[in-house]
């Protein structure tokens, strides 16, 4: 591995909360911090809490892209916990939108005029949503809020002209496995920083998966791909000089819902294993990776960033991936 050039990882959680059914019935309502963020499953906490003890442990800085647009049904209080719980514990706090919460501010959310995907909306409309984001952060005590990923990864290109304009730094929307849709970022071909409409995109890290039944491009998502598999992806990035590479957690990653609800969660215990392998992977090769923060990117690197960037997909070898498929075979069956 190239010690020289050490790979930046970039170890993201996005934390949001749950529609839980509630556009489909009026029985059902969001799902709020005790489940999917707290991770609360009687006296243990499974989500960020957890989540950050596994990353302290290796002495590893974790950003959370926060959710605040759901203070159109929970009030803000929810997402000022969750902020300033992050904080206090010295990880990093940036921008993550689900526009569908501007339904809660109508008098019948079910009619659902606004979509989630705020690359639907046009460049004023997504500024304002941006700007409002922000300034939430801020109030929140988030000191350096300077990146952007978009709900469902629900970006356009005119998303990212708007992250320029609501003056933050990068975007972090762009997924190919979800292109295009839910991702309306077309196909760039990217898998490393790039400037797409003047503005840094550090998009979530794919590699190809290749069993005689699938072949897609999977994301580097704890849920979606085992340890060996991103340890794999993240020591062929070292080797070949890639230079940016980003995860993607979410603040429920550990547990598994028995109903939409989240009236009865279990842990998942095989992720949170994952997550423990790829965090201890990375602590015992800090020659070759370095884990960083949103809030750690600086304006004048970026130009370097994008001339050094690589960008490749590696094609992921079948065992790894099928016995990724035996491991969760197994988690739905219990």
């Amino acid at each position: 591995m190239d010690s020289d050039h050490p790979v930046n990882v970039f170890l993201t959680v996005d934390t949001e909360h749950s529609i839980g059914g509630a556009f489909l019935s009026e029985d059902a309502h969001p799902v709020g911090n005790d489940a999917m963020v707290w991770g609360r499953i009687g006296s243990t906490q499974y989500g960020i809490p957890r989540i950050m003890d596994i990353a302290d442990t290796y002495g590893l800085p974790l950003t959370f892209f926060l959710e605040v647009l759901n203070k159109h049904y929970f009030g803000e209080r929810e997402s000022r916990e969750v902020c300033e719980y992050i904080l206090k514990r010295n990880h990093d706090v940036q921008l993550h939108l689900h526009p569908n919460y501007l339904n809660f501010a109508l008098d019948d959310p079910r009619s659902k005029p606004y979509t989630d995907l705020i690359g639907r909306y046009n460049l004023q409309e997504q500024v304002h949503m941006l700007e409002e984001g922000r300034e939430l952060l801020r109030a929140y005590g988030a000191p350096g809020v300077c990146a952007f990923r978009a709900g469902c990864f629900g970006a356009n290109e005119t998303t990212l002209e708007a992250v320029g304009r609501a003056g933050l730094l990068v975007d972090s929307s762009y997924n190919a496995a979800y292109s295009p849709y839910p991702c309306l970022i077309p196909d760039r071909g990217i898998n490393d920083f790039a400037y797409i409409k003047g503005v840094g995109e550090l998009p979530i890290t794919n590699f190809r998966e290749n069993l005689p039944f699938r072949k897609r491009l999977k994301p580097l998502d704890i849920n979606g791909a085992s340890g060996k598999e991103i340890a794999f992806v993240l020591g062929s990035a070292a080797r070949t000089g890639q230079r940016n590479a980003v995860v993607i957690l979410h603040s429920f990653s550990f547990i598994k819902p028995m109903d939409f609800q989240y009236r009865v969660i279990k842990p998942r215990n095989h992720v949170v294993r994952r997550f423990e392998r790829i965090c201890r992977f990375l602590a015992e090769n800090k020659a070759s990776f370095r884990v960083r923060t949103f809030a750690s990117l600086r304006m004048d690197e970026l130009p370097s960033m994008n001339s050094a960037a690589r960008h490749s997909l590696l094609t992921m070898p079948a065992a790894l991936s099928a016995a990724r498929y035996c491991e969760q075979m197994k988690d739905e069956l219990l």
